[in-house]
């Protein structure tokens, strides 16, 4: 007898991060590669949504893929860890980052990341 449920149920939980971090993926590379964000800045605006969602069905596809299902405290996890990543993301884009502020981002970081430990 074949015992493959437990990978059916788990492929259903990860196809639609998977399809997402694979379209924003592609839509980012497509954005980057077609436009330029110093003549207009509605790209570098679409393009950080993008990333945002490439971030956060990333997260939730490696937490899918490592424990199965995703619950309250990691979804938490996942969007603190996502927008911190992207605010990063944004400071060293405008070169507007140095090692203070990268030092406040890694302290607000950690309280975010303790503090979820503790609510969920």
């Amino acid at each position: 007898m074949f015992y493959n449920t437990g990978v059916n149920i788990r492929q259903k939980h990860i196809l639609l991060p998977a399809v997402t971090t694979t379209g924003s993926f592609l839509c980012m590379v497509i954005l980057a590669m077609t436009t330029s964000p110093i003549k207009e800045v509605t790209y570098a605006v679409v393009f950080f949504c993008l990333a945002m969602i490439f971030l956060v069905s990333f997260g939730y596809l490696l937490v899918g893929l490592h424990h199965g299902q995703t619950g309250p405290k990691s979804r938490y996890r996942i969007f603190t860890l996502s927008f911190l990543v992207l605010v990063g993301l944004m400071l060293l884009s405008s070169q507007a980052l140095n090692w203070v502020d990268g030092v406040v981002l890694v302290l607000i970081g950690c309280g975010l990341w303790f503090y979820s430990g503790h609510r969920a």
